[in-house]
Parts: structure tokens; sequence; C-alpha cells
């Protein structure tokens, strides 16, 4: 049993209380009690107690789309290369080389990241092979997941579908290899580690595929996701299946999550609220790969409209990172200024964008996402003793325009002390980092791709 006494407490709970005195009660993975410290009466003598005092206390993230593969080449590619080129000339061939080994050091390190800044709980946008491996290293590092293997059997974004060998697949194979992962993977670790079918989409997905990934969620009681709408109207247009032909097949709905969908118009809006679909907003993604946020983006009117948006990281050399603090900050401020308007996207509802909604993308809004008994322990607890913190007349405001990952001190993933003022208690992070250093330099030099830098490396 933890005892979390006299904090600051963000609950997030249904009247979205904010106790300037308050504490938290958690016995094995649950919360058990919130409340004003008066009213907080542990059954017995606490395990642990944590002087909050000087703590802010909130629930973790949820970061609802990352690709964990990519941390192992996270900054390779220049400002210099086109984003047409990515895909065909940089990660196709880093794609198709990594090694079961590769990509369980590439989550350990996205999964260190994400717990030094706040989020406890993420959806992989697809491992690209290797399921288990990753499975393996989420589950020793102790975060709450949703994993899937990354599915096409079209050509297309960079033939992915047309590359030769492993890259390769048919519909029926990317279905039975979806499935297999299902069956392994989901439900590891007590629950803590779920999978879903995961597509990539922007046109390397047949309907078959489509509908198939659909039903597969279906008979295992999962979600599903894939990446839409995402292209520059200046760019070549792929064969993105409209909004409308996908629910003419039957596959959106509450369980459907849609990544990145800047480009929609108001019948979309009202399609995908009417459906209850989930989508993912990763604005650091989407503002570094030109994707038009600020001209065409329309999540401020998805979110009016209540369609369900929370927020994404995206990929080591996308956003090139998973700082859900940085995701929140620009996604309350970039709006703002597109619409000229200061109320758009408040603070308030930023900060449910990257806690409540994700959880309820995740189909875990019964489990995470704010701070209420009954749900698990999920939370993170930030150190006032930052100039970023002070003064502290606007918790929610410190969060979300000031706050940084330096002062993030503790963090409680389903009552498990996974980061101990500031040590992480899983694994060994030293080693980890002479780890992946060894490991990308193996990694990029058999892709065959270049280490190249605008100014001078003097070694």
């Amino acid at each position: 049993m933890i005892l979390i006494e006299h904090a600051t407490v963000l609950t997030l709970d249904g009247r979205r209380r904010i106790l300037a005195d308050g504490s938290v009660l958690v016995d094995g993975r649950d919360i058990v009690q919130v409340g004003p410290a008066a009213s907080v009466r542990p059954p017995r003598e606490p395990d642990r107690v944590i002087d909050g005092r000087r703590r802010v206390v909130a629930p973790g993230f949820v970061d609802t789309h990352v690709h964990l593969t990519e941390h192992l080449s996270r900054g390779l590619m220049l400002d210099d290369v086109p984003v047409s080129r990515y895909l065909p000339d940089w990660l196709l061939p880093l794609y198709s080389t990594v090694t079961p080994e590769e990509e369980q050091a590439a989550a350990q390190l996205a999964c260190v990241e994400m717990i030094r800044t706040g989020t406890t709980t993420f959806c992989e946008a697809g491992t690209l092979f290797d399921v288990a491996a990753v499975a393996d290293a989420v589950e020793q590092v102790g975060m709450r997941a949703v994993l899937g293997r990354w599915t096409w059997d079209l050509a297309g974004a960079g033939d992915l579908a047309g590359q030769a060998g492993r890259m390769r697949q048919t519909t029926d194979e990317a279905l039975a290899l979806t499935e297999d992962v299902l069956g392994k993977v989901n439900g590891r670790a007590d629950g803590r580690i779920g999978a879903w079918p995961l597509l990539l989409g922007f046109g390397t997905c047949s309907e078959a595929l489509i509908q198939g990934a659909h039903a597969l969620a279906g008979r295992h009681g999962v979600g599903w996701g894939m990446m839409q709408s995402a292209l520059h109207p200046s760019r070549p247009r792929r064969d993105t299946i409209p909004l409308a032909r996908l629910d003419a097949l039957g596959v959106l709905g509450p369980a459907t999550k849609l990544a990145h969908m800047v480009y929609v118009d108001d019948a979309d809006i009202a399609l995908l609220a009417r459906r209850d679909v989930k989508v993912v907003h990763c604005p650091t993604a989407g503002l570094k790969h030109t994707k038009g946020l600020a001209a065409h983006g329309r999540f401020p009117e998805m979110v009016a409209a209540g369609v369900g948006v929370s927020l994404g990281g995206d990929s080591g050399n996308g956003s090139n990172h998973f700082d859900m603090l940085r995701l929140m900050y620009l996604a309350a401020t970039l709006y703002k200024d597109a619409r000229n308007d200061v109320g758009v996207l408040a603070a308030e509802r930023v900060v449910e964008m990257a806690t409540r909604r994700g959880a309820e993308a995740l189909r875990l809004g019964r489990q995470i996402g704010s701070l209420e008994p009954g749900k698990r322990a999920d939370l993170v607890l930030y150190d006032l003793d930052t100039p970023e913190w002070r003064p502290l007349l606007n918790p929610v405001n410190n969060l979300v325009y000031a706050a940084s990952g330096a002062s993030v001190r503790t963090v409680v993933i389903d009552g498990r002390v996974v980061l101990d003022e500031g040590r992480l208690t899983t694994l060994d992070e030293r080693a980890l980092y002479d780890r992946v250093e060894r490991l990308s330099r193996e990694h990029v030099r058999r892709a065959g791709v270049p280490v190249d830098s605008t100014w001078p490396v003097v070694s």
C-alpha cells in the first residue's frame, strides 16, 4: 500500500477536481481512495508514505500513436531530405533489416523516454516483425501498452508491399500474422499489455485487409487502427480510402482509431462523431513532416463536435520525441494562432486529450485516464521545486504551458513505482544507452544508409 499525502492533485475525475491539499491511496494495482488529505484514511499502515507537499500528482499520460522501432535511428535524416524520399531511401532499408534484438532495444529506449516525461500507457503504430520481443521489453520496463504488427498488403507509401522478402505479404498472410500476435500477446503481463490489428493505411491496405482486421478486432474484443488522411495537397495523391467508403465497409465505430487525420471536411467530422471513431493528433510529426496543420488541421472543430481526439508522438524521425508535455504545448498553442483565437483548445481540453481521451481511444477508459477509486494506479508526481512550476497559481496552465520532463520525479504504473525520485527501478538505464549506441550503428550500417551531418564532425 502506498499513500501519497498533502499533494496538489489533478484528479481528471468526472468533476475535474483539483485538490489543493489532497491524498491518493494505492493498494496493489488500484487506486482505492482519492480526496482531501483529511478524508483519506488507510485501513492499515501503508508500506510507503510519500510526502506530497511539494508535488503535483496527475494521471499518467496516454500516447496513442508511436513507432517504437525508429528510436534506434532517431535523428538520422537531415532537413534537406525531401519528405517524399523518407520511406524509399531511408526508412525502408532500415525497416527491412531490423532484428528482434534491435526492435527490443528501440522499444526499451522509447519506454524510458515516455516514463521520464510522464507517459504511462502507449499504443504502438505497429512493430515491424517481432511483437513478442517488444512485449518482453515493455513488460520488463513496466509500462502499459497496446502492441501489434504493422500490416499492409498493397504496393504504395514507398512501395512497402513491393519490397522483396520479409516486407512482402499477401492479404491472407497479413491477417494470419496479425491473428497470431493477438493470440500470443494480448493480455500479457496480467493484462497490462494488449494487442490490436494495426494497419499502415495510406493506400497500402486493400478493402479485404481492412475488413479482415476489423473482423479480427471484433472476434478478440479489441480495437483496431491505421493511419489516414495526412498527405498535403501539394504532394501526389495516394489511394487513401475516403472515410465515406470506410463507413460503407462497416469498419467505422468506437473501436476504430485513425491517426493523423489532417484533411477532413464537415461531412467527415460529422461522420466521425456519429460513429464515435477515435482520432489521434500527432502535432510534432505533422509540423516536421509539413502536413499543413496550421492551414488545414481541423482538430479544434473535431473536439467541438464531440470526436474523441487524443495525442500521439509518432516516430523517432517524425516528431523525434515521445514527450507528451511538448505535444500538449503544441496542440494548445498552434491552433490559437491559426484561428487568431486564444480560446481555441484550452489547456483543460488538451490535458483531457493526453489522459482521458487517450484512455478511451485504447478502450481503457474504465481503467486509466483519471485518478479515481477503482482505476489502476497509473500516476505521475511532478516536483514543485522547479522554476517551471512556480508560482503555483493555476496547475493546469503550468502543466500545459510551462512544465517539462525535468520536473517528473516519480512514476507509478499499475501500482508499481517504476521511476522513484528520478531513478528508474526496472532496468539498468546506463547499460541500455550503451546497448542502443552499439546496436544503432550496426543497424544503420547493415541498412546501408549514410550517417551524415551538415556541420563537420571531428573525431
